[in-house]
């Protein structure tokens, strides 16, 4: 296999690199980093950081600038869909949803409404507003931080 098909082949699956160095980061920040970021910081974090070995690891095979650009856009651009897809994946209710359908067969209103009460789910947007950084509370009023 010559250096550039094995160059591109890198960058086909760096998606994949990303979703196994975002699991373990995850894994790792619960347990001893115990970073206070959400989850969709995770990923960009993640995306960031695997800049660094992909370029170099593409510079070393390529000895190419336009080479090393190239991979830096379509690194990028992929895990902007990555970052995308978990996204989705992370925030919307509907899935989890049908997930809960699916893997139950069957599901009763009341289940929904045990799991989806509005002040838990206001509570959880307002604690996502504030890790984002978003919003700030001071005093049991929430106030938006400008940046």
């Amino acid at each position: 296999m010559n250096k550039t098909t094995f160059s591109l082949l890198f960058l086909l699956f760096s998606p994949l690199i990303l979703m196994g160095f975002h699991i373990i980061f995850v894994r790792l920040n619960k347990k001893f980093f115990k970073l206070k970021i959400s989850n969709q910081n995770t990923v960009i974090f993640c995306e960031l950081i695997l800049n660094i070995p992909i370029i170099f690891i593409f510079y070393l095979l390529n000895k190419s600038f336009s080479a090393v650009t190239y991979a830096f856009f379509v690194y990028n651009s992929l895990g902007y869909a990555y970052f995308h897809f978990f996204n989705m994946s992370e925030t919307a209710r509907r899935i989890k949803i049908l997930l809960e359908i699916r893997k139950n067969k069957i599901l009763k209103i009341e289940n929904l409404t045990n799991d989806y009460q509005s002040d838990f789910m206001i509570k959880t947007r307002l604690q996502r507003l504030i890790e984002l950084k978003n919003i700030l509370l001071k005093a049991k009023f929430y106030f938006l931080q400008l940046s």
